[in-house]
């Protein structure tokens, strides 16, 4: 294979179960397969591995229920207190008919 463009890649991932987030990082290859498509290959440590989002479980419970987010991707926030009381008045008016 000719290596035609090599980049970094750092993915985060966010455990569902125990709300661990961590960060990896992936050296991503793209070359050319020789039947004029592309082949994309990752890199983590040196050495050879599947896609950043195959066989994902949290390092630190052994959970399966990961959330990734791609690189360049802003981590997403909770949803902020007054909020819920917001809604909470909106579900009340609901149930009076009121709106």
């Amino acid at each position: 294979m000719h290596e035609s463009m090599i980049s970094n890649e750092t993915w985060t991932y966010e455990c569902l179960v125990c709300l661990l987030d961590w960060h990896e990082d992936f050296e991503v290859g793209h070359c050319a397969d020789g039947h004029g498509g592309e082949v994309v290959y990752y890199r983590r440590n040196g050495h050879r591995c599947t896609s950043p989002w195959a066989e994902l479980y949290c390092p630190s419970c052994g959970a399966y229920d990961v959330k990734i987010l791609p690189p360049g991707r802003p981590r997403s926030q909770a949803v902020p207190p007054h909020r819920h009381a917001e809604l909470e008045m909106i579900f009340k008016l609901r149930r009076l008919h009121a709106y």
